[in-house]
């Protein structure tokens, strides 16, 4: 079955994504459903495997348990969330057109989770607003996920919000719509028009090209202390070492979402990453920060003691191996980590990630940067320029290993040079 490639990322890109991330990991029902989807007339209204892959990562981070889907086609989102939620999880599914839901409906019988699934059948926003009458929903669902007519997202976020809870979160499908949010509408084919307008004012009411994304949801909710060490990093000669600000917007979404307050950073150069960290966990929080160069460091620290968060970091000048054993030689410290966030250089990552999994607690987050390497993994060897070859070698190593470690659950995403999110399994 052919698959769409994403926004982000090239074909070859998202083909080597994929197959070396998603596929190996992917449940085998949901195998099943993309296959009987594929000779569907609408089989490219089905939910992206590698989406999927963040959703499940999601659903898991939130110990999410009762859950609303609008839109539900065949049901590989629905299975996904209902495989994914504890086995007395429930989840409200909505969707006007219930002949598609029972064209995934055997599998998912077959799957022994249809019990978690109370499917509607109507227009969603009569069922969202059915459901506010009972007072008791407000703020009692954990999750959910819209891929329904995008014309309607502002009035399902409206409703939503009120119905999921605090720290719980909803994810909304399309908000790119084939990239023609970024498109001048001249260009764009009269059949996305519509959908185009209403998303752009969607997109815009949630956050009040990549560029698009950067400028329309990342640069507007972006504190100013890291809008500043962005701007102090500039001018350095290796400024493209810089954690990009898309990646860290979920960063920082995971740091909330883990509840995290102690946590680790392997490679800090001059701070971003850190910085975000030290402003997103909680006063009493904690940060073991390591860098061989602390040079790097003193570039960005002053923005860092400026924010009023420096005495949340214990930076560490030391060769990170090192360092990492040394805090595996307190067995107190094994399991006690909430995050791990890794950007230094790529041919020790296995020997970072083998430390890190003793160090991290279950359900806990390792997060990779870099690890699609400038698109080089999905390329040929003879293709790729000399200077990115040896982290190429290394990279591709790492994540076919991070792929079969049954330690971790994975999501690879395509922001700024690829990150891999590991959930401690």
């Amino acid at each position: 079955m052919e698959q769409k490639a994403g926004l982000l990322q090239s074909e070859e890109l998202y083909k080597y994504i994929l197959e070396t991330n998603v596929y190996p990991q992917e449940p085998e029902p949901l195998k099943e459903i993309r296959a009987v989807t594929a000779s569907h007339p609408q089989f490219h209204m089905g939910t992206a495997p590698d989406a999927g892959q963040m959703m499940e990562m999601l659903l898991k981070l939130t110990g999410a348990k009762k859950t609303i889907e609008v839109g539900v086609y065949t049901g590989y989102s629905l299975l996904l969330t209902a495989l994914t939620i504890p086995e007395d999880g429930k989840i409200v599914a909505i969707d006007r057109n219930r002949e598609y839901y029972e064209i995934g409906r055997p599998v998912i019988e077959k799957a022994g989770v249809e019990h978690k699934i109370n499917f509607i059948e109507s227009d969603a926003i009569a069922a969202l607003d059915k459901l506010l009458e009972d007072h008791d929903n407000e703020g009692s669902f954990d999750y959910a996920f819209v891929d329904a007519d995008k014309p309607n997202y502002l009035n399902y976020h409206e409703r939503l919000v009120k119905l999921v809870k605090v720290n719980g979160v909803i994810v909304y499908d399309n908000t790119l719509w084939y990239g023609s949010v970024a498109k001048s509408e001249n260009s764009v084919p009269e059949i996305l028009k519509e959908a185009r307008t209403s998303l752009l004012k969607f997109n815009k009411a949630l956050a009040d090209d990549p560029q698009y994304i950067l400028e329309t949801n990342v640069y507007p909710q972006e504190p100013e202390p890291l809008k500043e060490i962005r701007a102090v990093t500039a001018s350095h000669p290796q400024f493209h070492m810089g954690t990009a600000p898309d990646a860290g917007q979920m960063m920082e979404m995971l740091l909330k979402l883990t509840g995290a307050k102690k946590t680790i950073e392997v490679g800090v150069y001059t701070g971003y990453s850190l910085l975000l960290t030290a402003l997103t966990i909680p006063e009493d929080g904690k940060i073991v920060a390591i860098d061989r160069n602390r040079e790097y460091y003193e570039i960005g620290r002053p923005v860092i003691e400026k924010a009023g968060v420096e005495h949340k970091i214990d930076f560490i000048e030391s060769d990170a191996i090192a360092a990492l054993d040394k805090l595996l030689e307190d067995h107190d410290n094994e399991g006690s980590f909430d995050y791990a966030f890794v950007d230094a250089d790529k041919p020790n990552y296995l020997n970072y990630h083998e430390r890190l999994v003793k160090l991290v607690k279950v359900n806990g987050v390792i997060v990779y940067d870099n690890t699609l390497w400038y698109g080089s993994v999905a390329k040929s060897e003879n293709s790729v320029p000399e200077i990115l070859k040896e982290g190429r070698t290394s990279l591709l190593k790492f994540n076919k290993a991070l792929a079969d470690d049954p330690q971790v659950k994975i999501s690879m995403a395509p922001l700024g040079d690829g990150i891999t999110i590991c959930r401690r399994a």
